[in-house]
């Protein structure tokens, strides 16, 4: 078979499977999140340390849920649910989530957000998908340092603001030689990985006019950067008037 049969017959292999898995992880997942919201009750007799690993174990079942409920159309644009979104408070928000994995590592998080950021339209729990990806990936980059850079800024590129979301971690890097492939489908570096996570990302940011790209230094680390059009929420504030 060539690159292109191979890559159909993958497809439709994930394809067929697809419901069969949903139907065995559905369920198993909402005996966990009853047992979480069970112990959710009973926070006023646990330690606050307990308290935060419950909350942030109930974001990523309510992640893990989202995302099982909406895969079946998870690569479908859908503009009516987008929303105004700060990228800031999602970042936080994903970064919350993340810091529980990261310090059984070792590791911890800085965010060095940019204060006054314009919102954007955008579809949230998307956002929230890309930005966990990114930080999961750099966790599990991790080589000498003890710490991950989360940075949000603007900067002007071909006369168009841009909100720019970083991260940078000092793992092992990226060979120079894989260059965008590892944002091709089905490709990955790691011996139980899928390889759809960043094409995923990818996809997802594409769908909403964002772009995300990678700086890397193969035994020094990795940078990358989604670049958010701030030109979103006004046009579709123009579009409600227009349309009013």
């Amino acid at each position: 078979m060539n690159n292109d049969e191979i890559f159909s017959h993958k497809l439709f292999l994930l394809g067929k499977f697809t419901a069969s898995l949903i139907h065995e992880i559905r369920n198993p997942l909402s005996v966990i999140k009853m047992n979480l919201e069970f112990l959710n009750m009973l926070k006023s007799e646990l330690p606050t340390e307990a308290n935060d690993s419950i909350q942030s174990c109930v974001e990523a079942t309510n992640r893990m849920i989202f995302l099982i409920e909406n895969f079946s159309d998870f690569s479908k644009k859908h503009p009516s649910e987008l929303s105004i979104c700060n990228v800031n408070e999602i970042t936080q928000i994903a970064v919350n989530i993340s810091q529980v994995n990261a310090s059984r590592m070792n590791l911890y998080i800085e965010t060095e957000l940019s204060p006054n950021m314009p919102s954007i339209y955008f579809h949230k729990d998307k956002m929230l998908h890309v930005f966990l990806n990114l930080l999961n990936n750099a966790i599990e980059a991790k080589n000498k340092s003890d710490k991950i850079f989360v940075r949000t800024y603007l900067r002007t590129i071909d006369d168009k603001q841009k909100i720019v979301w970083e991260i940078e971690d000092s793992g092992t890097g990226i060979d120079y030689e894989l260059g965008d492939k590892i944002f091709s489908d089905f490709y990955t570096s790691k011996k139980k990985g899928t390889g759809l996570g960043l094409g995923v990302c990818k996809m997802l940011l594409e769908q909403y006019n964002a772009e995300i790209h990678f700086e890397s230094e193969p035994g020094k680390g990795t940078k990358f950067f989604v670049f958010f059009d701030t030109s979103s929420l006004r046009n579709e504030n123009a579009k409600q008037n227009t349309d009013n």
